[in-house]
C-alpha cells in the first residue's frame, strides 16, 4: 500500500463528513487526481456527495446513510465554526429543535438547504481582529469540528438576537452555568466593541448573578461598556422600563424575578 492509499485509509477512519479542502490537505492531493479518488470513492459507495466540495463516508452495510445535521453545518465551508443556536445545540444547552443551522465562516456563500435543512453561513463580526477568538476544537461523530467557546457564545448570543432563539432560550442555557472564564467574557465584549450587548450582557449576569456565580467586578467593568445614549434591549421593540445602570430600556415581563421552577429541564 502506497503513502497516500494509507492516508486515504486513515482519513475515512477520522472523518464522518468532510470538505475537500480537508482532505486534499490530510492526503496531499489536488486537482485531478483528488477528484479522481473522490470518484472512485463514490462508485464504490463509500462516500456519498451531499453539495459540491462537501461529502460524508458511508458506513460499512448502510445504504441509506443522512449525516447529522449538525456535523454537516460544520463541514460547510473550510473554516466552517459552529455558532449562535447550533452551538447551544452542540453543548446539549437548548431545549429546542431546529430546522435550521447556522455557522461562521469567512466565506461569503449563500444560504443553502440540504436533506430539508437550512444552513445560515453568517459573517464573523467586523470589530474582531481574529476570526479564531474564542474557537475551540471537538470531535463530534469521531470528526474534528470547531465550535465557539461558551464564553464567546454567550456574548454573540446576546449580539445577534435573531440568531439566538430568544431570550428565554439563552437564559434557560445559562442561568445555571457556573464555570464561565469572566476575563474572556470581559476581553471579548470589549473587542467586539458594541455597548448595546454589552447593556444586554451586563442586565442578564446582574439579573443571575447568585446563580451564575458573577462577580461584581464585572458587573462593574461592564457597566463601563455601556452605551452613551438610551438604548433598547429590542431594535424592533421600542417600549420598555429604563434601567439605569445599563442605560437600557427592557421589556417589562424581563424585568420579573425568575423562579426556579420557570426552568424546565
Amino acid at each position: 500500500m502506497n503513502t497516500t492509499d494509507h492516508r486515504q485509509q486513515n482519513f475515512l477512519r477520522a472523518y464522518r463528513v468532510f470538505n475537500t479542502d480537508e482532505w486534499e490537505r490530510y492526503c496531499s492531493l489536488s486537482g485531478h487526481h483528488s477528484r479522481n479518488r473522490l470518484v472512485k470513492l463514490a462508485k464504490s459507495n463509500k462516500i456519498r456527495k451531499i453539495r459540491n466540495r462537501l461529502y460524508s463516508v458511508v458506513p460499512e452495510g448502510m445504504e441509506h446513510f443522512t449525516p447529522p445535521a449538525l456535523l454537516t453545518a460544520a463541514k460547510l465551508t473550510p473554516d466552517a465554526v459552529l455558532g449562535y443556536r447550533s452551538a447551544l445545540s452542540f453543548y446539549g444547552m437548548s431545549r429546542n429543535a431546529y430546522s435550521s443551522h447556522t455557522f461562521l465562516s469567512k466565506h461569503r456563500i449563500k444560504p443553502c438547504t440540504v436533506n430539508d435543512t437550512l444552513f445560515q453561513p453568517c459573517l464573523p463580526p467586523k470589530s474582531l481582529h481574529d476570526f479564531n477568538t474564542l474557537v475551540e476544537e471537538y470531535r463530534m461523530w469521531d470528526t474534528p469540528v470547531r465550535v465557539v467557546a461558551k464564553e464567546r457564545l454567550l456574548v454573540d448570543l446576546l449580539d445577534r438576537m435573531e440568531l439566538s432563539g430568544g431570550w428565554e432560550e439563552i437564559t434557560n442555557a445559562f442561568m445555571y452555568e457556573t464555570d464561565l472564564n469572566w476575563q474572556k467574557v470581559l476581553a471579548y465584549t470589549k473587542e467586539l466593541n458594541h455597548p448595546a450587548t454589552a447593556a444586554r450582557l451586563g442586565f442578564m449576569l446582574e439579573k443571575f448573578q447568585n446563580s451564575m456565580g458573577v462577580p461584581e467586578e464585572v458587573l462593574t467593568e461592564l457597566s463601563l461598556l455601556t452605551p452613551k445614549t438610551p438604548e433598547h434591549f429590542y431594535r424592533s421593540n421600542r417600549k420598555g422600563n429604563f434601567v439605569k445602570r445599563w442605560n437600557l430600556y427592557v421589556p417589562e415581563d424581563m424585568l420579573k424575578p425568575m423562579e426556579e421552577n420557570d426552568y424546565e429541564f
